[in-house]
């Protein structure tokens, strides 16, 4: 349902319940206005009348502060029970119900109980007291007991209806927050690993042009080719395309250690197929690890594995040429790490001697939280052919 139409819903319950507030005040105003023949005084009939509009309006106030969340004065919801009750004394049966509608929206609990029985034994035996048929006195009584339950229920059904409009706003305003964050994620991952390449081949072509004028401009050729697959792929993202999986991943990095003259040696014990968490959480740890070794370090060789074992799938990534300068690193591991700990696995990362650099990925085999849930957050690998 549309948050505009919960609104109209709300401001309907709302109208209803003026509705039977204006329908209260009529009939005892009618009431006071057509018995002649009764002993009542018109200054009395007058006090009931007044009285009663006067705890209507009070009412009102009272419904629209608890509606719009704000405070009540204390003396308000007294000022209630005295003249809705005064009018009650004078004849107007049906104010009654003002007070027990009033008890309904500031008291609960025990307090709630003792008020409405309270108030009910009190004007039943009023009622008694004033040579009114007993069963007639009951009716009223019970009338009055309805009409007040019906003005909580219609207020409490707005109150309902405006919580859950801006419950939908929130939940909105968290998906735009979320949508940009794995947007973000994805731009990350897209942009960033394409930049770092680009940025070492440049530095090549950079050293190359004065001694070697054709490697420079073949290091230069490869340099507008990957913008033109990074375009390509940011293009992919716009559209909301198909993303793939870890063997794509692995295949991608490959693709960008040959082209850089890196060594990279792969050991996957996967049997031609892995698992989809190994194809969402995996393919990110891959992306990420190979993100940060281009950025963070200068390697030469980079060992990539995967093993199934009985409970869980291991992705373990080494390379060299890392230096621990104790400098802050990015937060994509990190965040990959807690992604892995909620599916029950693990995200290990740090620097081994030697300047080497190793990431260890557990991925439980059985995992509580569905890989689909990961699917939206796959990016297309950087360098998959377009």
């Amino acid at each position: 349902m549309p948050v505009k139409n919960q609104g109209s819903d709300a401001r309907i319950a709302l109208v209803a319940s003026w509705a039977v507030v204006i329908v209260i005040v009529v009939q005892g105003t009618l009431s006071m206005l057509t018995q002649v023949n009764d002993a009542r005084m018109p200054l009395e009939r007058v006090a009931a009348v007044v009285s009663g509009l006067v705890a209507a309006a009070l009412f009102t106030v009272v419904q629209l502060r608890t509606v719009r969340d704000r405070p009540v004065p204390p003396w308000m919801p007294w000022l209630v029970v005295l003249t809705a009750t005064a009018s009650f004394v004078a004849g107007v049966w049906l104010n009654a119900s003002l007070v027990l509608g009033t008890a309904m929206l500031l008291l609960e609990g025990r307090r709630l109980a003792a008020t409405w029985l309270g108030y009910v034994l009190l004007i039943a035996g009023f009622m008694l007291t004033q040579d009114v048929n007993p069963f007639i006195a009951g009716f009223l009584t019970l009338v009055a007991a309805a009409i007040g339950l019906l003005l909580y229920v219609l207020t409490r059904l707005a109150v309902t209806v405006g919580e859950l409009a801006r419950a939908r706003e929130t939940v909105a305003r968290l998906r735009v927050d979320e949508e940009r964050h794995r947007i973000s994620r994805d731009l990350h991952d897209i942009l960033g690993r394409s930049l770092v390449a680009v940025g070492l081949r440049i530095q090549t072509a950079i050293r190359l042009l004065e001694r070697d004028p054709q490697r420079c401009g073949e290091q230069l050729e490869e340099v507008a080719r990957m913008v033109t697959e990074g375009q390509s792929q940011l293009r992919g993202l716009t559209r909301g395309e198909t993303v793939v999986g870890f063997e794509d991943e692995l295949a991608s990095a490959q693709d960008i250690f040959e082209r850089l003259g890196i060594r990279c040696t792969t050991d996957v014990d996967a049997d031609g197929t892995v698992g989809d968490l190994v194809d969402t959480l995996g393919s990110r740890v891959l992306r990420e690890s190979v993100t940060n070794l281009l950025k963070h370090s200068r390697p030469t060789w980079v060992e990539i594995g995967l093993r199934e074992e009985a409970t869980a799938s291991v992705l373990v990534i080494v390379n060299d040429g890392a230096s621990d300068t104790g400098r802050a690193r990015g937060t994509g591991l990190a965040d990959l790490a807690e992604r892995a700990s909620a599916l029950g696995g693990s995200l290990e990362a740090g620097h081994l001697p030697g300047g080497r650099f190793r990431a260890i990925c557990r991925m439980p085999a059985a995992h509580p939280t569905d890989p689909s849930d990961l699917a939206a957050d796959r990016p297309t690998p950087l360098g998959a052919r377009s």
